[in-house]
This record gives C-alpha cells, sequence and structure tokens, in this order.
C-alpha cells in the first residue's frame, strides 16, 4: 500500500477520531548440493542446475547461517559462511557483501564481527560502511576458482510497539513521513512485536556485480533493497523451544539444542535450494491453518486473535497459487509459507523466495470498534462498517495475491529490481488483478483494479506529482508516491492493454514461454516486453511499450483523478456518499499540505484553516 494513499485513508479515519592462506579445496571438500534439494518439488530437482545455467548445483554461492536467538527473541548472534565459486568469468581481487537491514535507518541493527576465509587465497576483512563487507583477497580469484568465507554478526531487533501495526497508526506516520521527505525505514524486517520476531536482510549476501565491478552504495532507499543473485541456503536455528519457527524453504529437523536445559531451547534446521533471498519468522503464539494445492502445502501462519483472517489467507495463497501455476507455469518449491508480521512503514506485505509475510494491519482493522467503527457509525451505521469490512476483506486478498505473484517475479523469474522495478512489481500487481479476475470473475477484478491498482496513480496525481516514464531505475523516482503511482498504478495498465491486443490464449502463452526460457535465471531489463511483442502483435505492443513504459500518457488513458471516487472505493460506496463538503476541504488543505511547494506551511496551519468559519471546499 503506497503512503499517499495510507495518509488519505487516515485522515478520513481521523475524522472519527585477518587469515591463514591455504590451496584451492579438492573438489570432494566443497559442499554436496544434493542435501539441499528436500526444498525443491520433484519435478524441480533432475533439470534445477540447467534452468540455473550452470553445470552443476554447487557453483552456486551457499550461505551456511547459525542462529541463536535470546530468550526474548530480541537479539541474534550469527555465524555465516559463504561458500563462492567465481562465476563471473573474470579474476576478482575482493568480494563484497552487503548488510542491506543497514543501509536504511539511523542506527545499523547488525554488527559485524570478525571474518576469515579458507579454502581459497586468504584475505582481510573491512567494514567501510555499516551496509558494506569487503574481503580483500591477498591474490585473485580466478573464474572457476573457489572460496569460503566465514562471518561473525550480531542482531538487535527493532522494538515495534502494539500500537503502530493498526492501519490508522500506519496511516498517520505515513502522513508525518510524507511532509517530512524521510524514507519508510527497513518495514520492520529485522524487528520483534506482539511476540512475533521477523528476521530478514539480517545477514551478508553478496553485492550486485554490474560493468565489472562490485556496488557499494545505493543510490536510493525507497522500493525494496537487496541483491538479485540466486543461491542456496542451509540454516540452524536455536530459540526458545516453544517458538516455532518459519522460514524460507523447507524443515528439514528439529530437537532439543545441545547443552540446552531440559524443554528450554529448540534447535530447527533448515534447507532451501535456488532462492534470491532468505527470512524466518518466530513466534511462541502462532497458529497455522493449511491446505495442499497438489504436491504443495501451503501454510497460513498468525496470531489465535487473527484466526478469521488467517484462515482468509490460506484460502487466497492457496487459491493464487494454483491460479498462477495454470497462467504462468509451475511453482518450484515444496512449502509456501503466509505469515503475519509486525510491518511498519507502510507496507502490506513483503515477499521472500517461498515465505510471504503480510501486515498485521490488515488482518485486524477494528472494524466494531476504534477509528473504522467509529467512523462507519457516524457515516449511517450498518451500510458503511460493512462496505469497510468488503473493502479490507478484499485488501487483504488482493495484497496476499499480489504477494503470492511474486514468487514468480522476480523469485522464479529474476530481473533487475533496482533499475528496471516494472518488470516484477507492475506485473505483480496485475497478475492480482488476474487472479481475482479467474476466480471472482470480470466485474470485481475492474473493481479491484480501480482501488488496488489505478488508486495509487490518481493519488500521485492528486498530491500534485506529474506523470512520467515507468520503466526506470528507483533513483530516478521523485520520491514515494511518484514510485508508487507509477510503477504500482500506471505500470499494471501496460498488461491489460497488451492482454487487449494479442487475447487471453496467445498472452498467457507468451507469460509461459518467458517463465520456461527464464526460469531460475536473470531476465533481461526489456524480456518481458520481448516475450510478448512477437509475430503478428509485436509492433503494437512495442508501440503500447513506448506509449505507456516511456512515456507520459496516464491522464488520457487513465482518466483524471476524482477525490470522492477516490473515497468510495476505500471506504464504501454509501459512506462517502455521506460525507459532507468539509470532506473536500480536508482533503484540499491535506494535498496543499503535503504536495509540492507546501514551503513551511505545517499541520498547524492546516487545521487552523479547516476550522475557520465559513471554511468550504
Amino acid at each position: 500500500m503506497s503512503p499517499a494513499r495510507l495518509a488519505l485513508l487516515a485522515l478520513g479515519l481521523a475524522f472519527a477520531t585477518g587469515c591463514k592462506k591455504s590451496e584451492l579445496p579438492a573438489a570432494k571438500t566443497w559442499y554436496d548440493a544434493a542435501t539441499l534439494a528436500e526444498s525443491l518439488r520433484s519435478e524441480e530437482r533432475a533439470g534445477a542446475a540447467r534452468s540455473a545455467g550452470v553445470k552443476a548445483l554447487n557453483e552456486l554461492p551457499l550461505y551456511e547461517l547459525e542462529l541463536d536467538l535470546s530468550d526474548d527473541l530480541g537479539r541474534a548472534q550469527v555465524t555465516e559462511t559463504l561458500h563462492f565459486t567465481n562465476g563471473f568469468g573474470v579474476p576478482l581481487d575482493e568480494l563484497v557483501l552487503r548488510v542491506y537491514i543497514n543501509a536504511v535507518g539511523d542506527a545499523p541493527p547488525v554488527k559485524v564481527g570478525k571474518g576469515a576465509c579458507s579454502e581459497g587465497p586468504a584475505c582481510s576483512v573491512s567494514t567501510p560502511s555499516p551496509s558494506v563487507v569487503v574481503a580483500k583477497l591477498d591474490k585473485p580469484l580466478g573464474p572457476g576458482e573457489r572460496v569460503k568465507l566465514a562471518l561473525a554478526l550480531s542482531a538487535e531487533l527493532r522494538a515495534i510497539e502494539p500500537g503502530r501495526t493498526s492501519m490508522l497508526a500506519q496511516g498517520l506516520e505515513s502522513l508525518e513521513r510524507l511532509k517530512s521527505g524521510k524514507g519508510a525505514g527497513d518495514y520492520g524486517l529485522l524487528s520483534r512485536g506482539e511476540e512475533i520476531a521477523s528476521l530478514a536482510s539480517f545477514y551478508a549476501v553478496l553485492g550486485r556485480f554490474r560493468d565489472g565491478k562490485w556496488e557499494k552504495t545505493d543510490a536510493s532507499q525507497m522500493g525494496d533493497l537487496g541483491a538479485d543473485g540466486l543461491s542456496h541456503v542451509r540454516a540452524k536455528v536455536i530459540a526458545p523451544a516453544d517458538a516455532k519457527v518459519v522460514s524460507s524453504g523447507t524443515t528439514v529437523g528439529s530437537a532439543p539444542a545441545p547443552k540446552a536445559e531440559a524443554g528450554a531451547r529448540r534447535e530447527t534446521r533448515v534447507v532451501a535450494a535456488l532462492v534470491r533471498d532468505f527470512a524466518l519468522m518466530l513466534s511462541p503464539r502462532f497458529e497455522t491453518a493449511s491446505r495442499k494445492v497438489g504436491d504443495v502445502e501451503v501454510r497460513s501462519h498468525f496470531l489465535a486473535r487473527d484466526k478469521e483472517a488467517g484462515e482468509r489467507v490460506l484460502d487466497a495463497a492457496a487459491s493464487s497459487l494454483a491460479t498462477f501455476e495454470k497462467l504462468f507455469g509451475r511453482y518450484p518449491y515444496v512449502d509456501l509459507d503466509v505469515v503475519e508480521a509486525p510491518l511498519v512503514g507502510g507496507a502490506g506485505g513483503v515477499e521472500f523466495s517461498g515465505l510471504v509475510t503480510v501486515a498485521s494491519m490488515l488482518y485486524r482493522p477494528a472494524l466494531d470498534e476504534g477509528p473504522l467503527g467509529v467512523l462507519a457509525g457516524l457515516l449511517g451505521g450498518g451500510g458503511g462498517d460493512a462496505g469497510m469490512k468488503q473493502m479490507t476483506d478484499a485488501m487483504l486478498e488482493f495484497v496476499t495475491a499480489h504477494e503470492v505473484a511474486h514468487q514468480w517475479w522476480p523469485g522464479l523469474v529474476g530481473s533487475d529490481t533496482r533499475k528496471h522495478p516494472f518488470q516484477d512489481e507492475s506485473f505483480a500487481q496485475w497478475s492480482a488483478v488476474l487472479y481475482v479476475s479467474e476466480r471472482h470473475g470480470p466485474e470485481r477484478a475492474k473493481l479491484e483494479a480501480e482501488r488496488e491498482v489505478l488508486a495509487n496513480y490518481h493519488t500521485m496525481r492528486l498530491f500534485g506529482v506529474e506523470d512520467g516514464a515507468v520503466d526506470r531505475p528507483v533513483e530516478a523516482f521523485a520520491g514515494e508516491v511518484a514510485y508508487a503511482g507509477l510503477v504500482y498504478g500506471k505500470g499494471p495498465f501496460f498488461f491489460r492493454e497488451v492482454q487487449k491486443v494479442m487475447g487471453d490464449e496467445a498472452f498467457f502463452a507468451a507469460i509461459r514461454a518467458y517463465v520456461a526460457r527464464h526460469r531460475f535465471k536473470q531476465a533481461p531489463p526489456r524480456g518481458l516486453v520481448d516475450a510478448l511483442a512477437t509475430g503478428e502483435h509485436e509492433a503494437r505492443v512495442r508501440a503500447l511499450a513506448k506509449r505507456w513504459l516511456e512515456e507520459a500518457h496516464g491522464d488520457e488513458d487513465l482518466g483524471k483523478a476524482d477525490m470522492r471516487k477516490l473515497l468510495a472505493g476505500w471506504i464504501g460506496e454509501e459512506a462517502a456518499k455521506q460525507m459532507g463538503p468539509e470532506v473536500d476541504v480536508a482533503m484540499k488543505l491535506l494535498l496543499k499540505l503535503l504536495g509540492p511547494g507546501s514551503g513551511k506551511l505545517d499541520a498547524g496551519d492546516v487545521l487552523k484553516e479547516l476550522l475557520a468559519p465559513g471554511a468550504t471546499p
């Protein structure tokens, strides 16, 4: 959910209230990738190396992680060993790893300790900045040569107050953030709240290698920070015995931890093959519901008080997985876990390989009490709260489907998420619309496309942000509002127009061919457009790509923004009709406060103007 959308929704709610040298290893000392294959479906295992573009799976990086969490799940000691084979085709003088959680915020939560290399050149390890780890090699690592790098890390999980995870609180935070220009932070990826511990982006991963050199900085903190490369993970997690561990990959063992008091600590072992990232969630309060989709086990993990929403999330995840397998191609893993998480920063959900997190604010919008309930009552009771309940239920389903779609883009089919974010985010948005259409019909899909997709673009325009190109690097967007409006709001409709031109049969055949061609690989920047622009449709598809992805015709193609129509999509048609003219005044003042050229205008000025006698829209 975009911060601007949360901000506007919040206003509506507010109306109611050093190393030893060693020789190169013999082949037998390197890791055995076959032991990681349990996380892959049987159809995936035989051709996995070929799909990934390597001769053998043990040419891919392996991260071995040992985590020891404190009893309160607030801290983690991490031992990391990277098995690295130089597949870049040029000699390397250094390895550069990134701790992406340290790239945002003011206080880096992960500290990097000592490091050492083995089974290859010796190295010296340094941390020139909190998010950058450099292993300087004593001699160049040639193409195909190997080295192991061991690191010690310690992580502090930021505490998230329960009140911060509500929809109202997130909306108000978005208001403040949009005014101040501050970024969204880490979305709570390394945090704990309501006895849920979230660990993502917590370990050091190989940085991007572009044009023969390592990328050591980030031009922007918007979007999803992280690398796009394929790797394996083998993890051992030691945590309190009552904490359920949910992670990317699949659990291959669980037993009382050695040297622990009986029943006090437990060791869980996980393997994850062919993944682009790895995350885990822990809680002593998780309940689980599960369902089979073919031979894939889909699980929803949630707090007991959110059981109803958690079961609806399971239904949406299982149904969208089945839909996307039919439309796009086979999902690669044996498991898919969807987890309630105390996300902040306006994030509705975050995706990882084989794991999806969905924000707690979507599980419990508090329709019977609290701000939404009060607002519904003021707007006429039953009609208002029924409309809001329908809207929030639909939002939860749409967000879940969007995050499941990310298992294909950029999970199964990799892409450059920093330089060309439309390739995964815009298409994941349209994939969620396709799911709604398949399951609920075209009329419902049209409604969700308007309030979950188009609303991002119209909100952007209401904030005075200009239309522009969709296909550009993250850092080229003026801010979060422009990024959300163009990538999440305008870009998805490119696929709608292409689908109209090609027809469903040709459109989905092209998408399945795209998946087959780039399965477990990195698709080129315009690989998706090229896959669609074939045969008799090529000229028209390329013309659409130019119009929708490179040029600015949004108002002409999508219509001009209308505030009341926007509100109706979020709080229901009947509730919107009952809102008085003061809402129009407030919305215009909000845009004045947050829009370009607001200067020194602050919330006090806006409130004074709002309460002035005779204020009119």
